[in-house]
């Protein structure tokens, strides 16, 4: 293994055809199932990466289970040294609650950079009652706990959304979770559920086609490929605004200098037309921050969440 200094080194020169073959070999260890829109956005940065950092190669590592417990956990344990980073998702900080974590998420990673949002939609069978989202307030107040909710296992922000719904509305839904997304959208569409608040990635195909129907979505201005769906912000409901993202962070440790390195590159990389293309039509919007942004945002959603959690008694299993 390489000393920390000349990682440092290498990962701060400019790229060049013999530092591509004799830099570090980073690790992007994603916390999540090959082909999702977290596994995505890091196979996307890959190639840029390893460009831009002469790196000998950058690898996406996928290490997924426990919602996300186990690929954070193999980085926080790792040398901080730069080589392996960790692309993650909302979860990351919906867990932040949850006893006898193998690690302290604000002690034990080094935010890099926050690299896309994931918007959520509110949408609902094609035979739901509801046409627009006050109707749908209005009959869910009317039914309490009649109308159900799909969702991806507990800690989840589809899970989470719910419970905004009740503490922000006082509206109270039925959750009914599933361990993958096809069942879901399956029963979603033939109307055995009733709703979800889910990402525009997994939903636009089904919404566009005629199969779902969305209310609202969690953004400031109203996504382009569904001008007609209003923003919850319009709709004067901007603390509904619960949707994922995906981020980078590194072992705690890992130099300032080099987390500083990253995060540009990152940013580089996002500002391209056709990566942020890519991204986009696979329903995300590209970032790109700083550090000390991306550990803000972090400790807001750790906040936010905590606090939906604590009040709602919703349990992450």
């Amino acid at each position: 293994m390489l000393r920390r200094s000349m990682l440092l080194g290498a990962a701060l020169a400019p790229a060049s055809p013999a530092l591509a073959q004799s830099g570090p070999q980073i690790r992007l260890v994603v916390a999540n199932s090959p082909g999702g829109g977290t596994d995505q956005i890091g196979r996307l940065l890959a190639p840029q990466m390893q460009s831009r950092l002469g790196a000998s190669a950058v690898v996406v590592e996928n290490r997924s289970g426990a919602s996300g417990v186990i690929g954070a956990d193999l980085v926080a344990k790792s040398r901080p040294d730069g080589n392996t980073l960790l692309i993650t998702a909302a979860i990351f900080a919906i867990t932040a609650t949850t006893p006898n974590l193998p690690y302290d998420i604000r002690r034990d990673f080094a935010p890099v950079s926050l690299l896309a949002m994931l918007p959520t939609l509110l949408v609902v069978s094609p035979n739901f009652p509801a046409r627009n989202f006050e109707e749908f307030v209005a009959y869910a107040r009317a039914r309490p706990g009649q109308v159900t909710y799909a969702s991806l296992g507990a800690a989840s922000t589809q899970t989470l959304a719910g419970g905004l719904m009740k503490l922000r509305l006082g509206i109270e839904l039925t959750n009914v979770p599933y361990r993958e997304a096809g069942p879901q959208m399956t029963e979603l569409m033939s109307g055995q559920v009733d709703a979800s608040f889910n990402n525009i990635v997994t939903t636009l195909a089904a919404v566009q086609s005629g199969r779902l129907r969305a209310l609202a979505v969690a953004l400031d201005e109203r996504w382009a490929a569904l001008p007609d769906v209003p923003t919850f912000r319009e709709l004067g409901m901007p603390e509904l605004q619960a949707s994922s993202w995906v981020a980078m962070l590194a072992p705690a440790g890992t130099p300032a200098p080099l987390v500083a390195r990253y995060a540009n590159v990152v940013r580089e990389a996002l500002a391209l037309p056709e990566l942020r293309g890519r991204i986009i039509e696979s329903g995300g919007l590209p970032v790109g921050s700083s550090p000390e942004e991306m550990g803000r945002f972090l400790n807001s959603e750790i906040n936010s969440w905590g606090e939906v959690i604590r009040t709602t008694g919703i349990q992450l299993e």
